[in-house]
């Protein structure tokens, strides 16, 4: 009976393991390969398909009369049929999959079937660039090759004065649309939600409305309103002011107020929308015994509300960070392309866009100039996740 029972609670045994074993080889093989080649797959497939020098990628130049060995001739083609290597791989998965079909309802294998999506797209398209992007950026990038320059890229980012104009612009943009993009959508949020409002649903309408809009026609709309014509728009304005016309797009004040108005104009509906969210989930007992207590809107508002919302100030707060440090298709056109005047409207990513689309072989020092926003932006955050309780609180 013992050994009957042992038998019993014995694990079922697995069809074609050798096929499971096999295509995760295949696959880990096929994404060495394909990481091995730095973001170079495109000319290395050109160069071994040509029989071309292939010494920019692997093993070196060849002497006269040299020849690869067997196994560096093994791992080009592998490198060149990667893709071929991978799909092998997912099919010996696939196979040992359907020979074993009641993997498919074990308990203990469905937690890594939902997780491995994830963490396929993780890998793919985060943790693959963002090692790419580390090496590129120790790299000088030609069209034809790649030679380890160490921190000559950061040595020049940091010596380029332009590098932090960009900087500069990009932080003032990020402070100037935090300040206006979280206490004006709160406020008018609550005025919305408000028993007084008597015209909410139009105003939630309206207010959101410039979200749908494309941020391309609305850089073109801003450029013709900011115009140096004294027909635009706003020299209009200034003109029913009392004021004379200026050349709004070439003062450091008027291309700041140009970009921060049309975020402000773009982004306020969707910061609205959060932060009715925020309020539909406080409960209305507290509202009505604030009424018994006597208090007035305002001081239901900074009593009430304002606490219950710190969650999600703190994500709106995240957001427009981010978004701020990452502003560039505005600039770009308001301005009519990324060259603004004296680098009024010039961004750190558009500083990027510069360097690793605009100028030729000077990827290397793109990269390294996004791993440094990217560092930026990463610190600043968790500064402000600090201060506002998020992460480094002790629990009681």
């Amino acid at each position: 009976m013992q050994a009957n029972s042992a038998v019993a609670v014995r694990a079922p045994r697995r069809n074609g393991v050798i096929l499971l074993i096999a295509g995760v080889l295949l696959l880990a093989i096929g994404i060495v390969g394909l990481v091995s080649l730095q973001g170079k797959s495109v000319r290395f497939d050109k160069a071994y398909a040509e029989h071309g020098d292939l010494s920019p990628y692997f093993f070196g130049q060849l002497e006269e009369g040299q020849s690869y060995s067997f196994f560096q001739k093994l791992w080009l083609g592998i490198c060149y049929y990667r893709l071929w290597v991978m799909l092998a791989g997912v099919a010996l998965v696939a196979v040992f999959v359907a020979l074993n079909r009641d993997l498919l309802y074990s308990q203990k294998v469905a937690p890594y079937v939902f997780v491995a999506p994830f963490i396929i797209t993780f890998v793919v398209f985060f943790a693959y660039p963002l090692i790419s992007t580390i090496l590129m950026s120790f790299q000088e990038i030609t069209g034809s090759g790649t030679s380890w320059i160490g921190f000559k890229n950061y040595t020049d980012m940091f010596s380029n004065k332009n590098f932090y104009t960009a900087v500069k612009n990009s932080v003032i943009y990020m402070v100037l649309t935090c300040a206006i993009l979280i206490p004006i959508p709160m406020l008018l949020a609550y005025l919305a939600e408000s028993k007084l409002s008597k015209v909410g649903g139009l105003f939630k309408t309206i207010a959101f409305m410039p979200v749908l809009c494309s941020v391309v026609v609305a850089g073109i709309i801003f450029r013709m309103m900011f115009s140096e014509l004294d027909g635009a728009l706003m020299n209009q304005v200034r003109k029913l002011l009392g004021q004379e016309p200026i050349i709004w797009l070439k003062t450091a004040w008027g291309s700041m107020f140009a970009m921060v108005l049309l975020c402000f104009w773009r982004w306020t509906g969707m910061n609205m929308l959060y932060y009715m969210a925020g309020l539909k989930s406080i409960s209305n007992e507290l509202y009505e015994a604030a009424d018994i207590d006597g208090a007035n809107s305002v001081q239901k508002f900074t009593k009430i509300c304002l606490p219950l919302l710190k969650p999600t100030t703190i994500y709106v707060l995240t957001i427009s960070i981010y978004a701020g440090l990452s502003m560039f298709t505005e600039s770009y056109m308001i301005f009519g392309g990324n060259n603004s005047p004296k680098n009024y409207g010039l961004t750190i990513v558009g500083y990027l866009y510069r360097y690793g689309f605009e100028k030729v072989d000077k990827f290397g020092f793109a990269s390294a100039v996004g791993l440094v926003l990217m560092l930026g932006s990463l610190i600043i955050t968790i500064i402000q996740l600090r201060i506002t309780g998020v992460i480094g609180k002790k629990e009681d």
